[in-house]
């Protein structure tokens, strides 16, 4: 669904594209959805006589025409057909410059929240926290995997928003989130964070407090078993004899912080492309 229209301009480098994002037109810019007559609130069932479902198949399908194209337009009750004069403009698609149709369409984005009663809210954030969980694992899991694409982007490649990010990077999206007014997604993304940190703070691995957790276990075990034998318990555990582990992955801890925040301070992560 058409949310706004604006006008279709070029953009040969991924600095013009953010520097476009919420700017206004040019006087002499060309309009060509607003010029044929499209609206807020109109829904393109198809371009060129070609069905499209949804915003990226409208999307594919535009950047695919030029010249004059018709709009098959549902606005209301009423199923209008608009011919488009689509023009070929140079756009940044995060690799590099390609001449696409565009007509200067946004899309009206779904609701960021969803309200719940003071009892339905209880179960919705037993499912939420139990989501995250799921999530947090399995990015842990991913984690090893996605440190090459951080290298990558640190030496001039994309920057994939799915790789890891500092404390710098998770601070600069917070921001540009309070900037737009998009308080949801900062509340959203500190309590991610914190959540992530919790969870990974209780991985058996020393320093981490699960480490100790996990030495506290042991020595419960060993103590359980050598008291089915018999024998008294044994003393704590030496820690200095964990010190070389301990040590790696102080080691590697620090190379993964120091990735990830030249990665966020030279190519970070942005809200929008």
């Amino acid at each position: 669904m058409v949310d706004s229209t604006s006008c279709a301009r070029p953009a040969t480098s991924k600095a013009q594209a953010e520097a476009q994002v919420n700017a206004p037109c040019p006087q002499d810019a060309l309009t060509p959805a607003a010029t044929a007559g499209l609206r807020r609130g109109d829904r393109v069932l198809a371009v060129g006589g070609k069905p499209v479902a949804t915003w990226d198949e409208m999307l594919t399908a535009v950047q695919a025409t030029s010249g004059r194209t018709v709009f098959e337009v549902q606005r209301g009750n009423q199923q209008l057909w608009l011919v488009v004069d689509v023009p070929k403009v140079p756009r940044w698609n995060g690799k590099d410059v390609k001449e696409v149709g565009m007509v200067g369409v946004s899309p009206k984005q779904d609701s960021l929240t969803v309200q719940y009663g003071p009892v339905a809210a209880v179960g919705a954030t037993f499912r939420f926290t139990g989501s995250m969980f799921a999530e947090t694992a399995q990015r842990l899991v991913q984690f090893p995997q996605r440190i090459p694409a951080v290298v990558t982007a640190i030496f001039g490649g994309v920057r994939d928003a799915n790789t890891p990010v500092s404390v710098v990077g998770a601070s600069r999206i917070g921001g540009e989130a309070v900037e737009r007014g998009i308080w949801v997604l900062f509340f959203l993304l500190l309590a991610s964070l914190n959540f992530f940190i919790g969870v990974f703070n209780l991985l058996p691995l020393l320093p981490l407090d699960g480490g100790h957790i996990a030495v506290v276990w042991y020595e419960r075990v060993r103590d359980w078993l050598r008291a089915r034998r018999g024998k008294a318990a044994g003393g704590p555990v030496d820690y200095t004899r964990l010190s070389g582990i301990t040590m790696v992955l102080v080691l590697l801890g620090g190379a993964v912080t120091l990735l990830t925040v030249t990665a966020d301070i030279v190519n970070p992560i942005r809200l929008s492309p």
